[in-house]
C-alpha cells in the first residue's frame, strides 16, 4: 500500500482523494509553519511549509510548495502559485522567487510537477521562467477527474428550465449573467437561474455589488445561496438544465468539469485551460473574449470594474446562445451527452489513476 499524504483538501483533492488507484490510500497530511512562516510570507495558508510524516510515504501539495525531505510531487494548476510568498515579508523580484523555487524543484527528492493542463504546464516557462532540462523532464501534465453520474440524473427538460451560475461572482461573469437572464426571461416564461455563491462578491466596488445584489433579490425567477459542495453535487446540478461559466480569469474550471459529468449544456468562454475541457459547438459553447482588451490588461482574480463594451459584448453573446438553445432540447442534449463522453474518457478516475499509480510507483523505485 502507498500512503499519500495530500498537503490541501480543495475540490479537485477532494474529488480523486474518493477514487484512489489500487494499492494506494490518500490522506490529509498537516504542515509546521512555525518556522517557514517567519521566511515565507504569504496570504495564504500553507505556502512553504513544511512536512514530515512516518505515515506518508510521497507527499502530493495540490496548491502550494512544500518543505520536505521526503519524496514529494506538486501538482498546481499554474505555476504562479508558486511565487505567492515575499522572503520576510519584503517585496521580493519574481526572479528571486523563482530562483529559489527552482533549486526546490531540482533537488532528487522532488518527483514530478503535475500540472492539470496543457495551458499550465506553458505556466512554467511564462511565469516562472524555468527551462533547466532536469525540471522539465519531471514535468507532466495529468487532468482532474470528475466522478462518474448516475444515468438516471441525466435528463434533458423541456417544459421548464433551471439555468446554473457557480463560483466567485464577478470574476465568473455572474454579473453578465444575470443581465443576460433578466433578458431572456422576458421571452420565455418557464425559465429560472440559480446562483450558487457567497453575496461578498469579492469586491472593493460597493456600488457594483449592490445593483447586482438589487436586481438578484428584485426578480422573482433567481434565487441565490452559497452551497456546499456536497449539496452542489447531489441537489443543485441534477436540478440544473443549462450551465453558465462566462469566466473571465480561471486556473482550471473544474465546476465545468462537474456539469460535463451531469452531461449538461454548457456556455463558458475561451481563456486558460477551458478549450481543453470543451470543444465549441461539440461539447460546449465557447463565448470567444480570449483577445478582448479587458481580459489582457486584467490583473488579478478581484473584480473591481468592468469595461462596458465588454459587458455588453459578453451579455449580449450569452443571451444569443441562450435565445438558441433554449427552444431546441435536441442541441442542447447532442451537446450535453457530447460533454458527458468527454467526462467519463479524458477526466475519468480510471485514466487519471493509471497515470498517478505508475508515477507514485516510480518516485519511491
Amino acid at each position: 500500500m502507498i500512503n499519500v499524504g495530500l498537503t490541501e483538501m480543495h475540490g479537485i483533492a477532494q474529488e480523486y482523494s474518493q477514487f484512489p488507484p489500487d494499492g494506494v490510500r490518500y490522506s490529509s497530511v498537516t504542515g509546521n509553519e512555525r518556522y517557514t512562516k517567519r521566511i515565507f510570507k504569504s496570504h495564504a495558508k500553507g505556502v512553504y511549509t513544511y512536512i514530515h510524516s512516518r505515515e506518508h510515504d510521497i507527499i502530493e501539495a495540490p496548491l502550494f510548495p512544500v518543505l520536505t525531505q521526503q519524496p514529494w510531487i506538486y501538482t498546481p494548476a499554474r505555476f504562479s502559485s508558486a511565487g505567492t510568498f515575499d522572503f520576510l515579508g519584503l517585496p521580493t523580484p519574481r526572479k528571486i522567487k523563482m530562483l529559489f523555487v527552482e533549486q526546490l524543484l531540482a533537488r532528487p527528492n522532488f518527483k514530478k510537477l503535475l500540472f492539470k493542463s496543457e495551458h499550465g504546464r506553458a505556466s512554467l516557462q511564462e511565469y516562472g521562467g524555468i527551462t533547466r532540462r532536469d525540471i522539465v523532464a519531471k514535468t507532466d501534465v495529468v487532468y482532474p477527474i470528475v466522478r462518474r453520474v448516475d444515468d438516471n440524473l441525466i435528463e434533458y427538460r423541456n417544459d421548464r428550465l433551471n439555468l446554473l451560475f457557480v463560483g466567485e461572482f464577478l470574476r465568473k461573469g455572474g454579473a453578465n449573467v444575470v443581465d443576460a437572464f433578466i433578458r431572456i426571461a422576458e421571452k420565455y416564461s418557464h425559465l429560472t437561474l440559480t446562483i450558487c455563491a457567497s453575496d461578498q462578491f469579492q469586491t472593493a466596488n460597493a456600488d457594483l455589488k449592490n445593483e447586482y445584489l438589487k436586481k438578484i433579490a428584485e426578480h422573482p425567477a433567481i434565487t441565490m445561496a452559497f452551497v456546499n459542495r456536497e449539496e452542489l453535487m447531489t441537489k443543485i446540478l441534477p436540478a440544473c438544465d443549462i450551465y453558465l461559466c462566462p469566466t473571465y480569469q480561471e486556473a482550471w474550471g473544474f465546476s465545468i468539469q462537474e456539469a460535463m459529468a451531469f452531461g449538461r449544456p454548457i456556455i463558458a468562454t475561451n481563456i486558460s485551460a477551458i478549450p481543453e475541457m470543451l470543444e465549441h459547438n461539440k461539447s460546449g459553447i465557447l463565448l470567444d473574449i480570449k483577445d478582448q482588451p479587458y481580459i489582457k490588461h486584467s490583473k488579478g482574480y478581484v473584480i473591481n470594474q468592468i469595461d462596458p463594451d465588454f459587458m455588453a459584448y459578453v451579455t449580449d453573446a450569452i443571451y444569443k446562445q441562450l435565445d438558441q438553445l433554449i427552444p431546441d432540447v435536441a442541441r442542447r442534449t447532442a451537446l450535453g451527452q457530447a460533454a458527458l463522453e468527454v467526462a467519463r474518457t479524458k477526466f475519468s478516475a480510471d485514466t487519471r489513476n493509471q497515470k498517478m499509480k505508475a508515477i507514485y510507483e516510480a518516485a519511491l523505485s
